[in-house]
């Protein structure tokens, strides 16, 4: 079974992006591979970028604060569990003044640290990480692995609100919708959003042969299956494909 979710504003567009460095950041930090350590720094300086947009700070406690109003006005319904629901109001209350109030660019350490600035300017350059470029670095992937470890740490410290925020948005976001059997006839299928505004489309596949093509907006809903082949081109499925979606509009 596979997944595919395509973001429908870009608020949610940052918080997958964000989810899937982070997942890649802590799979690479657990290693003591000091080329996997290499990998974390790279993705270090991407979770930095995202996680000093002001734009996106912005939009995330909105979205938080919206979530609570609509949250809020289910405290009298008995088809709730209550007890559920109120420690849903608080992860969205500790998440948003985690975010808040956090003071200055979470991603200072990382773009005031000249030996971070020299491995980011080499990095596009290739081959331009090795020890006749930068020696220090070098010096630092032969040191200790729990060394290297505290060090990545301590540079994602500040971001770590980010990751939890991310992480109980998304939640929230793909609880609030109900997948669906649907089938594309000839890999095809389109559906009209019908007035509704989405912010999230999910498309679960048992075929992990096939993947998605998704494009939408306020008039239509379009997904196309292609049969992956590293060494060609994809082909379009001409047979009808089985899958479920959800639509996610919390």
């Amino acid at each position: 079974m596979i997944v595919y979710e395509y973001p429908f504003n870009e608020l949610v567009r940052s918080m997958l992006r964000l989810e899937y460095l982070f997942a890649r950041f802590n799979h690479f930090l657990r290693s003591d591979d000091p080329e996997l350590h290499h990998n974390a720094i790279s993705i270090l300086f991407d979770l930095g970028d995202i996680g000093a947009r002001g734009d996106i700070k912005s939009l995330l406690l909105k979205e938080f604060e919206r979530q609570k109003y609509a949250l809020n006005g289910l405290k009298s319904s008995q088809k709730v569990d209550q007890e559920a629901l109120t420690q849903t109001l608080a992860e969205i209350d500790c998440a948003a003044s985690s975010i808040n109030h956090s003071t200055g660019r979470p991603n200072s350490a990382i773009t005031e640290s000249e030996w971070l600035n020299a491995i980011r300017t080499r990095l596009n350059i290739p081959g331009g990480t090795s020890p006749i470029d930068l020696p220090s670095y070098h010096a630092w992937k032969n040191s200790p692995s729990i060394e290297r470890r505290k060090l990545l740490e301590n540079y994602v410290a500040p971001l770590l609100p980010w990751q939890e925020s991310c992480q109980l948005f998304l939640r929230l976001l793909r609880q609030s919708g109900e997948a669906k059997e649907v089938l594309a006839n000839n890999g095809s299928f389109q559906q009209a959003p019908s007035g509704k505004v989405y912010q999230l489309m999910r498309i679960t596949l048992e075929d992990d042969a096939l993947f998605s093509e998704i494009s939408a907006n306020k008039y239509l809903l379009s997904v196309r299956f292609l049969k992956a082949d590293g060494a060609k081109k994809a082909q379009l499925v001409n047979a009808d494909v089985p899958f479920k979606l959800t639509l996610c509009q919390f």
